[in-house]
């Protein structure tokens, strides 16, 4: 089982997947390989890069939140107390942040996410809520997501805010865990709001049990922090050259960076060894 994030690691710094790398995963999956996308990305947005791909793979999204089989079926929810749900949105909102809160949407359904609109958005909110306009449900977070079954959410804005956020969080809510990166093409800085004992290894690892492969037998490829968990639970793990030094500390190799096709790499390299 190949588990490969998608921001970083298939998409290069201009947020772009070359053809090179697209025709290695096709060639992968044509091969025999497990291939799965492992992402903080929405359910939706993942299968956009599945298209572009050309594949049709499991997709463990939302960082590990949410792990979708090949037909669309959910395999995996975790869905978030309800109470540490409505007491981040008071965290934010306290820091003029505006809350998105995601939720296990069936493609047949129109909204993905709630954004809270109790405050003006920053501009890399505005940004984020423009591409996404058509699948946002925009109003009182703290009324919509009672509605839903939250499974994460997503803060974007400037670091030291967002470090103040984390803070508060962490102190009221211990079962929370936030990460925070820094974002390319404009959004600034993102923070992933997850549940402490969630990550895209804990998504992944169930995947693998129900379709067959010990830990052992799966490759993680990933570049931030929040993929260092699978990182560390694969049999084998792969940083990208352009990845955070602790994800290359901890990571089996290094392959090339995403601007330089470092994907096709690792497949190359797989391919050689089941051959």
């Amino acid at each position: 089982m190949l588990a490969l994030d998608i921001d970083g690691t298939l998409t290069t710094s201009e947020r772009s997947i070359s053809d090179r790398t697209c025709a290695a995963v096709r060639k992968a999956v044509d091969s025999g390989l497990e291939v799965v996308l492992a992402t903080n990305r929405r359910y939706r947005s993942s299968l956009l890069i599945a298209d572009q791909l050309g594949v049709v793979v499991p997709v463990v999204c939302v960082g590990g939140a949410l792990v979708k089989g090949k037909t669309g079926e959910t395999v995996v929810c975790e869905s978030f107390p309800a109470a540490a749900v409505q007491r981040i949105i008071q965290i934010a909102r306290a820091e003029k942040q505006s809350l998105i809160v995601h939720h296990d949407a069936d493609l047949s359904q129109t909204r993905d996410f709630v954004l809270d609109d109790n405050d003006p958005w920053n501009i890399y909110t505005a940004r984020y809520f423009s591409e996404y306009e058509s699948v946002a449900w925009v109003g009182d977070a703290q009324i919509l997501s009672a509605r839903i079954k939250p499974i994460g959410a997503t803060l974007f804005g400037e670091e030291q805010v967002l470090r103040d956020v984390e803070r508060q969080v962490t102190r009221d809510c211990p079962g929370v865990v936030l990460t925070i990166i820094r974002e390319v093409d404009g959004f600034g800085w993102s923070c992933a709001v997850s549940q402490r004992h969630v990550t895209k290894w804990t998504g992944l690892s169930r995947l693998a049990v129900v379709s067959g492969f010990t830990p052992a037998e799966v490759c993680a490829v990933g570049d931030e922090l929040n993929d260092l968990a699978m990182i560390e639970g694969a049999g084998m793990s792969v940083a990208m050259g352009n990845a955070h030094p602790k994800v290359k500390a901890r990571a089996t190799w290094v392959t090339d960076s995403n601007d330089h096709d470092g994907v096709v790499t690792v497949i190359e390299r797989l391919l050689a060894e089941v051959s």
